[in-house]
């Protein structure tokens, strides 16, 4: 995290001399995040790289102006977040099930073909994500997922800190209820390969 943190401080600080290679390389590491950020926010593809475009293009226009930053990605994040919401009618995240999956990379790509258990886990435990309310789940994705600390995500969320960690708490205890449900099952259906 500390290496990504001054590589982006580099590229950062070369858009403001002017560089365009940087401002591409940083386009190129942080495309897929906030777009896979803005599939929660908004359901229009069009709509999310536009608004990934926009933000890369203002920056290099206001180059000369921007500001001295500890962590671009908390910005970047912020300003999209800002953006994406700014043009969307409604504030609705746009989530299936296949989403969620893809977008936490709960299972890595394997070469063997997923077993039946495999699949019900996978459709088990995007359902129970699913079932967090859309604030809950974009705290949960940001802290968890993205690795933002309390303090940006209340950054990029305009929201406060306590906010931030009751939200984070409330959608943790959610999961917990519900995981602890599917341990049962899992313990039952173990105790019934034993016989």
């Amino acid at each position: 995290m500390e290496q990504v943190s001054h590589a982006d401080n580099t590229h950062w600080n070369a858009i403001k001399d002017g560089n365009k290679v940087s401002l591409g390389e940083l386009y190129q590491l942080y495309y897929r995040q906030l777009y896979r950020y803005g599939n929660r926010l908004q359901s229009d593809s069009d709509t999310i790289e536009d608004t990934i475009q926009d933000l890369f293009v203002n920056i290099w226009n206001t180059r000369h102006k921007l500001p001295e930053l500890r962590n671009v990605k908390s910005y970047l994040f912020t300003i999209f977040r800002r953006e994406i919401l700014r043009k969307s009618k409604s504030d609705q995240f746009a989530v299936d099930i296949d989403d969620i999956s893809d977008s936490l990379n709960l299972f890595e790509e394997t070469h063997y073909e997923q077993d039946d258990y495999e699949k019900w886990l996978i459709n088990k435990l995007g359902n129970t994500l699913k079932s967090l309310p859309k604030r809950q789940l974009d705290v949960v994705m940001l802290r968890y997922y993205e690795n933002f600390s309390t303090s940006e995500i209340s950054s990029i969320m305009g929201i406060t800190e306590k906010s931030v960690r009751n939200t984070l708490h409330k959608a943790i205890c959610h999961l917990r209820i519900n995981i602890q449900a599917l341990d049962y099952l899992l313990f039952i259906l173990f105790c019934i390969n034993l016989l």
